[in-house]
């Protein structure tokens, strides 16, 4: 066999061979691309309208969900959802969080209102709660550009998870996280309860461009009386100088 036979008999093998091998990583790429298409995006985007929303939507700006469990149960588990309020919200139950990232907004300028009812839960506990967000396990909780409209606490006792944002069970979280940027709190009478509730052993609240009005002191914190120094503290994280 001469040396042109052989080398031409080597180019066709290696040619074979190059054309099986991008074959396979074009099938590995296609692999890899239904793979990437069908894992579920971890950072959502919703909004809410709870008079002319619909569950059954897509939640966007056109077709807004109706209520703000649905916004966050249309986000995968550990996922982090922004939900937009494309009007005052009246929130009179518990949204289960399930351990995602909630930011709650209205857009600057809107005037948007959070209004926060009490609530007789389902089930064995029949003392009064109020509108609020359960954490659990990596759960942290943003409010911007709202007002937060507390009620006026019922006569007698209150449940002690009687709060804005509280923890609970197997799937409490270490540190409950709760940042407020350019909010306001409204009191429609004498407020009771707590704006973080019990649940977690460390607790993280961040205030940018809000004021906490004097009838909120010692009610911040479950546990931490009014006029209580933030350095004195030692679970406590916050830019507010008491509590």
């Amino acid at each position: 066999m001469s040396l042109e036979t052989e080398l031409a008999a080597l180019t066709a093998v290696n040619n074979k061979l190059v054309d099986t091998v991008n074959g396979k990583m074009a099938g590995i790429n296609a692999a890899v691309s239904a793979a990437v298409a069908a894992a579920p995006t971890m950072v959502r985007a919703y909004w809410v309208d709870s008079q002319l929303g619909d569950d059954s939507g897509l939640g966007s700006e056109a077709a807004p969900f109706k209520t703000l469990q649905r916004a966050v149960d249309a986000t995968p588990d550990g996922g982090r959802v922004t939900v937009w309020l494309a009007k005052d919200y009246v929130l009179d139950r518990s949204i289960t969080t399930s351990g995602r990232k909630l930011v709650l907004a209205g857009v600057a300028g809107a005037g948007r209102r959070l209004v926060i009812n009490e609530f007789i839960p389902e089930g064995g506990d029949n003392l009064m709660r109020m509108g609020s967000f359960w954490a659990s396990t990596d759960t942290n909780i943003q409010f911007l550009n709202l007002t937060i409209s507390f009620p006026a606490s019922s006569a007698g006792d209150l449940s002690a998870y009687y709060a804005l944002v509280f923890a609970s069970g197997s799937s409490a979280p270490t540190i409950q996280q709760v940042r407020m940027y350019n909010c306001a709190f409204e009191l429609r009478g004498t407020f009771r309860g707590r704006l973080l509730g019990p649940g977690s052993v460390l607790f993280a609240l961040s205030m940018t461009g809000t004021a906490v009005p004097s009838a909120l002191n010692g009610l911040l914190i479950t546990g931490i009386a009014a006029g209580t120094l933030s350095k004195d503290v030692g679970h406590v994280i916050t830019n507010l100088s008491s509590l």
